[in-house]
């Protein structure tokens, strides 16, 4: 077969190879690669072909002739029409095999004889508390739902099976008390006190409020077009995550709606209970695309260390220096764009350094490694890839990679983070 521009009619027979980061499979059809959502090694999928998409082939699953033996029942009622998992279809034990291999592929040239592998251990009954619907409409009702694969036309669900119990419930209130005809988008965030709710709209939604729900307090707010975030009713106040500091101890650090929290406090939990286990104790803690301070914080609560952070969002600093004052830590975060020139001497020669770089990975950071200079580097990368490419500038600075951990923060979908821990020498 020869690949040109085909129509959306053209089906043809190809089977299914290997599961890739992101969770689309790619498929063989008479030798070349197709990717296609869904599909299990293994299955021998009639597919019916699709437009290109960023240069890539894509079709979708018209019929599975013949099952793989990895195949699952889906255990959502619209997995094959959601887009909000991509690996509905297989075990979660095999799950975990699937992330910790995207890991450990990609950090595999940068693997040696001491450093420590730890792969994903499946986890059952883990709730995502994070979560932005999208509004849909069908012929008798306006809801909110996750977008189709590919599509921006959301999906409806009766009750969602990723997210916690109380953000269903959540959804089925907003879909009953605010005018969603007059809202773009919604995100709700679940802390240990509470529920943020967030209508994103151009203008005011109409909205009946509801302080509490099954008696976990909810706060309302509006996020406009340029994205300012008001509270629809004042006073308005922030809750708290929970977060563990060494042995027996927690702290809490209050969040606002628009900071950034991870969207499961399991996976967060064990995030930070890592960094500390592989930190040790230290006095002096350089924090790199530090947020509110979620990953060093509870650190140097626990070690009694003075944290440097830095951070391009001047609200995430705000708050992340307001929670160091509410722990009593020495602390100083600072408003600085990463990717560019900005003042290195608070940040040079810490006990560890933590680096939490958004997708695109840490690229200018890395390649001035020998500038910064910290006995450790504890990195977090959400994609493996970019993971890689930031390790192998470490490499060059004279690190080696101690240990490395995949992490599974949103079972069923096709994301995993890489915890990686690296030492000079």
């Amino acid at each position: 077969m020869i690949f040109g521009e085909p129509t959306v009619t053209e089906v043809i027979i190809g089977i299914a190879e290997k599961i890739l980061p992101g969770g689309e499979t790619l498929v063989r059809v008479d030798g070349e690669a197709v990717l296609v959502t869904n599909a299990v090694p293994g299955d021998v999928v009639k597919l019916q072909m699709l437009a290109k998409r960023r240069g890539v082939q894509r079709a979708e699953i018209v019929e599975v002739i013949e099952a793989s033996p990895e195949r699952v029942r889906a255990p959502c009622p619209v997995a094959s029409e959601c887009g909000g998992c991509a690996l509905q279809f297989i075990s979660e034990e095999n799950q975990a095999a699937v992330k910790s291999d995207w890991v450990a592929d990609a950090f595999k040239s940068l693997i040696d004889s001491g450093t420590k592998w730890i792969q994903v251990h499946p986890d059952h009954g883990r709730y995502r508390r994070r979560v932005r619907w999208f509004v849909g409409h069908n012929e008798s009702e306006t809801f909110l739902g996750f977008y189709a694969p590919a599509s921006h036309q959301p999906v409806r669900h009766s009750d969602c099976m990723v997210v916690s119990p109380e953000l269903n419930a959540v959804r089925q209130l907003i879909e009953k008390n605010v005018n969603l005809r007059e809202t773009d988008s919604v995100q709700a965030v679940q802390l240990d006190d509470g529920i943020h709710i967030i209508l994103e709209a151009d203008s005011c939604p109409e909205c009946n409020q509801t302080d509490q729900l099954g008696g976990l307090p909810l706060l309302w707010w509006w996020c406009d077009d340029k994205r300012i975030t008001r509270p629809l009713k004042k006073p308005a106040r922030l809750f708290h995550d929970v977060l563990p500091a060494g042995k027996a101890e927690e702290v809490r650090l209050a969040i606002g709606p628009d900071d950034f929290v991870q969207g499961q406090d399991e996976g967060n939990r064990e995030l930070i209970t890592q960094i500390q286990v592989w930190a040790g104790s230290v006095t002096r803690i350089a924090d790199l695309f530090c947020g509110i301070g979620n990953l060093s914080l509870a650190l140097a609560a626990a070690t009694g260390a003075r944290v440097f952070g830095a951070e391009l969002n001047a609200a995430s600093v705000r708050a992340a220096s307001a929670n160091a004052r509410e722990l009593g830590i020495f602390s100083s975060f600072v408003v600085a764009n990463l990717f560019e020139d900005f003042d290195m001497e608070p940040y040079i020669g810490a006990d560890v350094l933590i680096l939490d770089p958004p997708r695109r990975g840490a690229k200018r950071l890395c390649n001035q490694m020998s500038l910064l200079l910290p006995k450790k580097i504890i990195m977090i990368s959400c994609d493996a890839a970019a993971g890689r490419r930031d390790g192998i500038l470490l490499l060059k600075h004279g690190y080696r990679l101690r240990a490395l951990r995949a992490l599974d923060m949103f079972p069923y979908a096709g994301h995993v983070e890489a915890m990686s821990l690296w030492e000079q020498g």
